[in-house]
């Protein structure tokens, strides 16, 4: 039998919903919070996770839902849920402060904080007794509650403490003029091809995250370097996570991570901004290699986030779970004998061989062990004709799976992430997928269009069921500025561009410190600290994507103070790239971009889309399209002079002889200065 909701019932997030039947009286984020914390003179407990969380599914189960919980956190704390994905401004202020209390995170993070709303004593997941050394719960809550009566003033400088520490941490270390930018990017380039794992692919041990920006600046170097060990190290990387359980075999698209540091068992939960960021590293390395494999990747993570993450009208949904029925990866593991039901003879043969059926499996939830489970993968490339064979089994087993329930959904539509998904798809069509690719681009982008952006063009950070927030987010901005750019570049139209203009004078407004360097995560003055994110995550930092995006319109646009302005960021970061470049790799990115020559292809003359297909990769060319209304007076003039479909590759504003053959374009990109 439910509880009698409570206040998160009233809530747009799925992740407060999940919980808004509780015994816990939880509470949304906001000013009312503090109020009822001072009357009552109650630390608050601060709990913050996100939907598709599978250790914030477990401590609900054993904690929040206990009636005994509840009573302690009811009578002795103002409880607080946030969802760390509508308000990441929220968490990255006390993940900030667990951190430094503790050297390390994660979620569900587990504060308590004064009715100030600094914090004194933190934490992640917490089982509900304590066990092995470890604290239970319900015995932290009690020794909270207590030192809160007996030893307040002491709890009271802990806070104080503390607080001024983050708000010294939010501000970022900063730099000083970057002006040794090829020794950084040598340096960089050289610590993080280290962590190459020459046996698995990939970067690092297990667990193993894909962290799209790394292998993409490699495969960048690669080319800059002319260097083929490079190269392979992202060819191999690529292959290995394709290959993987990581890859979900029968419905495309990546899972999280994997566990282990083979790639083979994935934590199953599928995220959108993973899919969009690593459908542009595919498409790159497509057009690196000029091999097939790459695009299977795309097509993979194009089916998956059109059939299972759309919402009407053309966005996207945030993510999947891991857990399906409270039982992880249980949507997406198979028997040996679930695949011969639906495979026979030969075809069973192969399908074993291929995908590494056992009858032992290779995958077990802890929390509910069953023999058996297998996470599919390729123990080695099949050859055509086995890969229609395969292709046809596929399509049995994703028939099959269709009548599982499914893992839980998270349909709220992020801004920041559908960014990272039109840029993924814009770099798709721009590196040889074809105009299909430009058109999912443009959908997206018109959901955004219509639903979440305000009449200034600045955009809004989540929409779900027609509801809106107003939180103005520096991730929101520097993505959206930045898929901009890539639409432009796909679909030749200049109206991308002079809204990307506006834009990137918006976000400098509203974000940029001017005074100490680098840009703001968030114009909330509310807060307890101001922040600057200045390492990469799962996502790409604010920063660095604000960087790399002004540095490529300054590119398009002949504006310096696009340029000026990325430099700025740049010489904010420049501390961070020099000591630790393995925590800044998009920065690294846009490092490489403003140090690089400033090639660009302008394409002019009606029927110019005929140059997109050149199928030579210069990662170092941006495209543009001389029109009328194009920002760069340059442009404009090139636009008057074209009589027929035009290529002019130039660097700066000095061309080569201008080619009007698809054939003479190819030729004039393979010749590449330094």
């Amino acid at each position: 039998m439910k509880n009698p909701p409570n206040r998160l019932s009233e809530e747009v997030s799925p992740y407060l919903l999940q919980h808004a039947h509780n015994p816990v009286f939880w509470m949304p984020w906001g000013e009312e919070v503090w109020k009822k914390a001072k009357e009552e003179n109650k630390p608050v407990f601060l709990s913050i996770g996100y939907s598709t969380c599978h250790w914030c599914h477990v401590m609900e189960r054993e904690s929040f839902e206990s009636e005994a919980v509840a009573e302690v956190l009811n009578r002795d704390f103002v409880a607080v849920k946030v969802d760390r994905e509508e308000r990441p401004d929220v968490d990255r202020i006390y993940m900030t402060a667990v951190q430094a209390m503790t050297g390390q995170g994660g979620w569900p993070l587990s504060v308590w904080v004064t009715p100030e709303g600094k914090p004194f004593y933190g934490g992640t997941y917490y089982p509900p007794s304590s066990s092995y050394g470890r604290a239970g719960f319900m015995d932290v809550l009690r020794q909270i509650s207590s030192a809160w009566k007996d030893r307040n003033e002491e709890v009271l400088g802990w806070a104080e403490d503390l607080s001024t520490r983050i708000r010294l941490l939010g501000e970022g270390t900063g730099g000083g003029p970057v002006a040794d930018a090829e020794k950084i990017l040598q340096t960089a380039t050289d610590q993080l091809a280290m962590e190459y794992d020459r046996k698995n692919g990939g970067f690092g041990g297990a667990p193993k995250f894909p962290r799209p920006s790394q292998p993409l600046f490699l495969l960048r170097r690669s080319f800059r370097e002319r260097d083929e060990k490079l190269l392979e190290m992202i060819r191999h990387t690529g292959r290995a996570m394709r290959a993987g359980g990581i890859y979900d075999q029968i419905g495309g698209g990546f899972h999280r991570y994997a566990v282990d540091g083979e790639w083979a068992v994935p934590h199953f939960e599928k995220m959108l901004y993973d899919n969009g960021q690593l459908m542009g590293l595919y498409a790159e390395l497509g057009a690196a290699t000029g091999e097939e494999w790459p695009w299977e990747a795309v097509a993979g993570m194009d089916r998956y986030l059109s059939r299972d993450l759309r919402v009407e009208g053309g966005g996207l949904a945030s993510a999947e779970d891991a857990d399906s029925e409270g039982v992880e990866g249980k949507f997406y593991v198979w028997t040996r004998k679930e695949v011969l039901e639906l495979a026979k003879g030969e075809e069973f043969k192969l399908a074993e061989e291929i995908w590494g059926l056992t009858e032992e499996g290779n995958f077990m939830d802890p929390h509910h062990p069953v023999q058996g489970w297998n996470v599919l993968g390729r123990r080695r490339v099949p050859s055509r004709e086995e890969e229609k064979v395969l292709e046809g089994i596929r399509a049995r087993l994703e028939k099959r799976r269709q009548e599982r329930i499914r893992p839980g959904k998270d349909d709220k539509v992020l801004t920041s992430w559908n960014a990272l998904a039109i840029s993924g798809y814009a770099r798709a069509a721009r590196w040889g997928g074809g105009r299909a690719y430009a058109e999912k681009a443009e959908e997206v982008w018109g959901f955004l269009e219509k639903n979440l952006l305000r009449a200034d063009g600045t955009p809004i950070h989540r929409w779900r069921n027609g509801k809106k927030d107003d939180a103005r987010l520096l991730e929101d901005s520097a993505g959206v500025l930045q898929a901009l750019i890539d639409l432009h570049q796909a679909t030749l139209k200049v109206g991308y561009l002079n809204r990307a203009v506006g834009l990137a004078q918006k976000m400098l407004e509203t974000f940029e410190d001017r005074k100490s360097g680098g840009l703001w995560a968030s114009s909330d003055e509310t807060l307890l600290a101001k922040m600057k994110d200045d390492y990469d995550g799962a996502e790409p930092s604010g920063n660095a994507v604000a960087a790399l995006a002004l540095a490529e319109l300054a590119r398009l646009t002949d504006q310096p103070k696009w340029m000026e302005a990325s430099r700025r960021i740049l010489d904010w970061l420049g501390e961070r790239m020099r000591r630790l470049p393995q925590a800044v790799p998009h920065a690294l990115l846009a490092l490489e971009r403003v140090n690089e020559s400033p090639a660009r292809l302008v394409l002019a003359g009606e029927g110019c889309e005929k140059f997109m297909e050149t199928g030579v990769y210069r990662p170092d060319v941006l495209i543009t399209t001389a029109a009328k209304d194009h920002p760069s007076e340059f442009v404009r003039g090139l636009a008057e002079r074209a009589k027929e479909p035009t290529a002019y590759l130039c660097e700066g504003q000095s061309c080569r002889p201008p080619v009007q053959s698809l054939d003479a374009l190819k030729d004039l990109l393979r010749i590449r200065s330094r």
